[in-house]
């Protein structure tokens, strides 16, 4: 598999850090409109369950070769191996003030997306995960899940522009089960609220997206 060459694979390190740095602003504050807790099945707590049959664990971490080369992110053994399988991955849901339906994108970090933010000159990182929802549930949207969550579906390898303009270097498309239970959360109408509950489940250092 080629690597990847589109420009925000290279990722500088102080727009990385700006982008913790407004995620966890979000996470703190409650900003934003429209979010909600995870439901019980796909919020992380302190352990997760077994695999399922068929199915492998992937980590942020394991995606792309390290370091960084002159040619950009380049997919590792693992992640092309696992291209075309079910895998489950553990990360964030990216806050953005406009939800846009059918999907979500999952981080390794919080990462909080203001409508003023360009599709082609954001700070999304590198191995940001774009989720896609079942093809029933494509129009539907997913309102800002805080915490940390875990989701399963069929990963995907490769350089493609997605709807918003962006070009995603990953893909996890959900079942129907999961994309039915994504877009029924029910928004918090205080965020202020949801933020504190999420903020009291968080998980301990037993797990993390990394």
């Amino acid at each position: 598999m080629k690597p990847l060459h589109h420009a925000r694979t290279l990722l500088p390190l102080l727009p990385l850090l700006a982008c913790q740095a407004m995620g966890s602003a979000a996470w703190a504050h409650g900003t934003l409109a429209n979010i909600a807790l995870p439901p019980a099945s796909v919020a992380v707590h302190e352990t997760l369950k077994p695999l399922p049959s068929g199915t492998s664990e992937l980590k942020f971490n394991e995606m792309f070769a390290m370091p960084v080369g002159p040619k950009g992110l380049e997919p590792s053994p693992k992640l092309q191996s696992l291209h075309g399988q079910r895998v489950r991955m553990v990360g964030y849901m990216v806050t953005q003030e406009t939800s846009r339906p059918g999907g979500l994108i999952l981080t390794p970090m919080p990462v909080n997306l203001g409508d003023e933010d360009e599709s082609l000159s954001d700070d999304l990182p590198g191995n940001a995960v774009f989720v896609h929802l079942a093809p029933k549930f494509a129009h539907k949207s997913v309102p800002n899940l805080q915490g940390l969550i875990h989701l399963t579906g069929l990963l995907s390898v490769g350089a493609q522009e997605e709807a918003d303009g962006r070009v995603s270097a990953t893909r996890l498309t959900l079942d129907d089960a999961t994309s039915r239970l994504l877009t029924t959360a029910a928004p918090h109408k205080g965020p202020n609220k949801a933020v504190t509950k999420a903020q009291d489940h968080a998980p301990t250092h037993q797990i993390t997206a990394r």
